[in-house]
C-alpha cells in the first residue's frame, strides 16, 4: 500500500455468510421438520470439526493512509484510524467467521489488535513486523487460528531481506534494489479432527510494478524458506502478492506445485478484482495451498464470492470496507478427517 496504490490502486475480495447447512434439507422428500432440523445439525456439527474458512486480507496499515491518496474515498473520516479500525473489527468479528486468517499491513499489534484477536475472536495469533532497513514502516504480517480446531506447534519469521545473503551473488548496488523489508508470517498447526500439520502463512510482497524481478525472487524465498522449515506436505499461503495472474510471481506458484485456491474449477479464472480504484481493478490477493492432485490432502473447496462493483462506490476504502483490498476467502474439506 504505497506508490503502488497511488499509480494504480489496491484491490479485495469480501466474503458472504455461510449457507452451507441449508443446501442440505433440499430434497428430503418426507422427512419431517423436526427431523430435517436434527439432521441438518448433525451435519453442521460435522462440518465444524471437518472443515475449515481460511481467509487472507490486506487491511490497510494508517500508515499508508493519506486524503490524497485516496481521493475518491467521501466522506474524509471514512479514512480516520479509528472509524477504519471499529470496521475491521465488525468485519472480522461478525462478517468473516474465518478459522485461520492471514492478515497483511497490521500496524500497532500490541495495541490495536493483540486484544481484540485474542480476545474477542478468541483466535491465538503470531505476528511479523517488517524490517526497516529501507524505511521507517512498522506494519506487518499476521496469522490467526481458531483454537478450537488448531493446535500451536511452532512459529517462523522470514525475512525477504536474506535473498540478498542466500539466493543471490549481486553487488552492493544490486543488492539494495532486493532490500524491500518485506517479510512473512509462519505457523505450523495441528488440525484436531484430522491429527494434520498444516503449515500457514500471511505474506506481502513488494508493492512496485516495475520491480517483478524482487517480487520473483521473494516468491521463490518464501517456497524455499518454508518447505526448509516445516515437516509437512500441507502447507496454505495468504497474501497480497502484488502481482497479477498472468504475471511472473502467479505461474512461479503454480509451476512450484501450488494451486490458487481461490480459482473458479469452472472457468479456471481468479475472482474478477480484489483491488478498486477508480484508475485500477484488478486481482493481486491470494490464497495458494501446496499441490492438492499430487497428495489429495484437501477434498472440497467452496471459494467465496466477490462483492458486486456497483457496491463499492468509486473505489475503495468506502462505506463499509475499511481497506483498499477487499478480504478473500475459502471454506476447505479435508480428505483426511477421523470423526
Amino acid at each position: 500500500s504505497n506508490a503502488f496504490e497511488l499509480k494504480y490502486g489496491k484491490f479485495c475480495v469480501r466474503n458472504f455468510k455461510n449457507e452451507r447447512c441449508n443446501k442440505f434439507v433440499l430434497g428430503l422428500g418426507t422427512t419431517t421438520k423436526k427431523t430435517m432440523v436434527i439432521i441438518n445439525c448433525a451435519r453442521r456439527r460435522k462440518k465444524k470439526m471437518s472443515g475449515f474458512r481460511v481467509c487472507s486480507y490486506n487491511v490497510l496499515a494508517q500508515c499508508y493512509v493519506k486524503s490524497e491518496w485516496f481521493s475518491w474515498t467521501q466522506p474524509k473520516s471514512l479514512l480516520k484510524w479509528k472509524h477504519r479500525r471499529e470496521r475491521l473489527r465488525i468485519k472480522l468479528r461478525d462478517e468473516l467467521n474465518a478459522d485461520i486468517l492471514c492478515l497483511q499491513e497490521v500496524e500497532d499489534f500490541t495495541t490495536d489488535w493483540k486484544e481484540f484477536i485474542e480476545n474477542e475472536l478468541n483466535m491465538g495469533c503470531f505476528y511479523k513486523q517488517r524490517t526497516q532497513k529501507s524505511n521507517n514502516k512498522r506494519d506487518g504480517s499476521l496469522v490467526c487460528w481458531n483454537k478450537d480446531k488448531f493446535e500451536i506447534l511452532s512459529t517462523k519469521g522470514i525475512e525477504f531481506n536474506e535473498v540478498v545473503t542466500k539466493l543471490l551473488e549481486a553487488n552492493e548496488e544490486e543488492k539494495k534494489e532486493y532490500e524491500r523489508d518485506c517479510i512473512a508470517a509462519c505457523v505450523m498447526l495441528l488440525h484436531k479432527a484430522s491429527n494434520v500439520r498444516i503449515a500457514c502463512v500471511s505474506t506481502h510482497l513488494y508493492w512496485d510494478p516495475a520491480k517483478a524481478f524482487v517480487k520473483l525472487k521473494q516468491a521463490e524465498y518464501l517456497r524455499q524458506e518454508i518447505e526448509r522449515w516445516t515437516q509437512t506436505n500441507y502447507i496454505l499461503i495468504g497474501g497480497d502478492f502484488n502481482s497479477l495472474a498472468t504475471s511472473d510471481v502467479y505461474k512461479s506458484m503454480i509451476e512450484n506445485n501450488y494451486v490458487s485456491l481461490m480459482r473458479d474449477d469452472e472457468t479456471g479464472q481468479e475472482p474478477i478484482y480484489t483491488n478498486v480504484t477508480p484508475s485500477f481493478t484488478e486481482t493481486i490477493d491470494y490464497i495458494f495451498a501446496s499441490n492438492t492432485s499430487t497428495n489429495n490432502w484437501i477434498r472440497t473447496v467452496t471459494p467465496g464470492k466477490v462483492k458486486e462493483r456497483d457496491l463499492l462506490f468509486d473505489g475503495c476504502p468506502c462505506q463499509n470496507e475499511p481497506s483498499d483490498h477487499l478480504p478473500i476467502y475459502c471454506d476447505v474439506e479435508l480428505a483426511y478427517v477421523s470423526e
